[in-house]
Order: structure tokens, then C-alpha cells, then sequence
């Protein structure tokens, strides 16, 4: 498709629609576990992907906002079933500080946008982002009991959410291709037209 030819209102459309349809994409296989896309019921985090992605070669600005959207999507998503076990921490601060630590890696050329970067930065972002998570559990159980208790409850979270944390780590890392290569040469035909008009 030649988009130099479109008007730069479809242009825009298009952008719009890729945006929105790669995050509904990202929100349809967040909950989803195809064969190959689950080691142990733990799946990728697709929406730390997208955010990934989106980061690389945008502005602080898009990356923070990135994430605060995106997290308060997943919260909305979640926010039954965390209320349920009774602990409600949110993805808003973890998918936030994905967006900005991307874009400082980018732009301190630690990250470039190779697939292989790419992938080797989302296995480590995944790291952070699910322990974030992980630790807003631990604080809430911190504050619900005292002090002795809790240290025996980080043991017990840390057991579990360990190897949680390292397996969508993995996968993460092993599926952000299939999600970055489409997007990233569609964003760089955007931007690439854009500078033309």
C-alpha cells in the first residue's frame, strides 16, 4: 500500500487504527493461552510488548503515557479478580515505568531497535515490570499483617511468584518479535511519509 498518495487525515486514521488495533490485539492474547504460548498456565505480557514497542523512538512524554493508559486498561481487565483475593495492585506504575526505562535505554544507546535488542530488553522489562507487581503484593500483605509475619510471607510470595515472573519473562522475550517487527516497519513508513510531506 502507497500511503504517500492518501490524504494526510487518512494518514492519521491509519495510525489511529494500528494503534488501537495492536493494543485490542495485545488485550485479546493477554488472557489467551494458545499451544506454544504457555509454559505452566503463565503466557507472555503482551501489553509490556506493545509498551516496549511503543517506546522505542517516541518521546518521554508517549512512553509515560503509554504506560498509564495501557496500565489502566489492564487494571479495568484484572480489577474482579484481584478484588476477589482480596489484594488490588496496579499495572498503571509497573507498564509506566516499562515506557520510561525503554526510552532511557534508547536514548542512552543501550537499546537500539534491532529484533535481538528488542528482545533481550523486553526479557529484562518483563523482569522489572512483573517484580513491581510482585512487590505491591508484598507491601499489601506488609501493611494487613505485622512485620514477622510479612517477612515470612515475602519467602512464600517470592517462592511462587519467582518462577511466574521468570517464565513471562521468557516468553516475552521469545514472542515480542512477532509483535514488534509488523509495527515498528509500519511506524517507520509512517514517520518516513510524513517527513516527505
Amino acid at each position: 500500500m502507497n500511503i504517500t498518495n492518501l490524504h494526510p487525515l487518512a494518514r492519521t486514521g491509519l495510525v489511529v487504527l494500528t494503534v488501537v488495533g495492536s493494543v485490542g490485539l495485545c488485550l485479546i492474547l493477554s488472557p489467551t493461552r494458545l499451544p506454544g504460548m504457555e509454559i505452566l498456565g503463565v503466557g507472555p505480557s503482551w501489553l509490556v510488548m506493545w509498551t516496549i514497542a511503543w517506546s522505542l523512538q517516541r518521546s518521554l512524554w508517549h512512553a509515560a503515557t503509554a504506560g498509564v493508559v495501557l496500565g489502566l486498561i489492564q487494571d479495568a481487565m484484572t480489577f474482579p479478580a484481584a478484588a476477589t483475593l482480596g489484594t488490588v495492585p496496579t499495572h498503571v506504575l509497573s507498564l509506566t515505568t516499562v515506557g520510561v526505562l525503554t526510552f532511557w535505554l534508547y536514548k542512552r544507546h543501550y537499546l537500539d531497535d534491532t529484533i535481538l535488542s528488542v528482545s533481550i530488553a523486553t526479557f529484562l522489562l518483563t523482569l522489572v515490570s512483573e517484580s513491581i507487581t510482585g512487590l505491591q503484593y508484598l507491601v499489601e500483605v506488609a501493611i494487613e499483617q505485622s512485620i514477622e509475619i510479612s517477612i515470612n510471607s515475602f519467602g512464600y510470595i517470592w517462592a511462587n511468584q519467582s518462577s511466574v515472573i521468570l517464565i513471562s519473562a521468557i516468553l516475552s522475550g521469545l514472542w515480542m518479535p512477532i509483535l514488534y517487527y509488523p509495527l515498528h516497519l509500519w511506524w517507520q513508513q509512517i514517520s518516513a511519509n510524513n517527513k516527505l510531506t
